[in-house]
C-alpha cells in the first residue's frame, strides 16, 4: 500500500505548510496565503450491471489494485456529471454501452482508496437488458466479465472491498 497521501506544501505558494485547529479538527494551513487547504473526497462513478446472479466486473491491468476484479469505475472528469462518468467508464473499461436515463442510483459511499486518501462514489445499477456490446476489457483492464462475488475468491482471485457492499444490495 502506498504511504499515507497528505499534502506538506500549499498548492497556491509554495510554503511549507501548517495544522491549525479550524472547525473543530486539525486542518492543513498555510500561513503564507492565510488559507485552510481542504482536503476532499474525489469524485468516482461505478455501475452494477447484473445478469442471472452474476456481475459485470473489470480485472485491473493497471495500479492501485493491479490484478484485482473490481465494478466498472473511475474518476469524473472536470465537466462530467456522476451519471455520464458511469456511462463512460463502463464503455471504456467492458465496451458495453448504456444511455444515462436508464441508471438507477445504488448508493453514495465515501470509502477508502488509500490512508489519508478518500473517494466519494455514486454507485448505479442497469440492467443487462439495457446495455449493448459485446464484452471485451479496456485498455487499463486485464479482463472483464460477468461473475458471482463467491466465485472470484473461490478461485483465488481477490475482489476489491470497496464496493463489496453495493454489490450485495443489488445481489440481495
Amino acid at each position: 500500500m502506498p504511504p499515507e497521501i497528505v499534502p506538506s506544501y500549499c498548492p497556491f505558494c509554495g510554503d511549507e505548510l501548517d495544522e491549525k485547529f479550524e472547525e473543530g479538527r486539525d486542518r492543513l494551513y498555510c500561513g503564507s496565503c492565510d488559507r485552510f487547504i481542504w482536503r476532499n473526497a474525489e469524485p468516482v462513478a461505478a455501475v452494477v450491471v447484473e445478469k442471472e446472479g452474476k456481475v459485470l466486473l473489470v480485472k485491473r491491468g493497471i495500479e492501485p489494485a493491479k490484478g484485482e476484479w473490481s465494478l466498472p469505475a473511475g474518476f469524473l472528469e472536470l465537466e462530467e456529471t456522476p451519471d455520464e462518468a458511469a456511462v463512460r467508464e463502463l464503455e471504456e473499461e467492458t465496451g458495453l454501452s448504456a444511455d444515462k436515463e436508464d441508471l438507477e442510483l445504488v448508493d453514495i459511499m465515501n470509502i477508502e482508496r488509500f490512508p489519508n486518501q478518500r473517494l466519494l462514489a455514486t454507485v448505479y445499477t442497469v440492467e443487462a437488458e439495457k446495455v449493448s456490446g459485446k464484452v471485451s476489457p479496456g485498455s487499463d483492464a486485464e479482463d472483464a466479465g460477468f461473475w458471482r462475488p463467491k466465485e472470484v475468491e473461490a478461485q483465488g482471485e481477490k475482489l476489491r472491498e470497496q464496493f463489496k457492499e453495493a454489490i450485495s444490495r443489488i445481489l440481495g
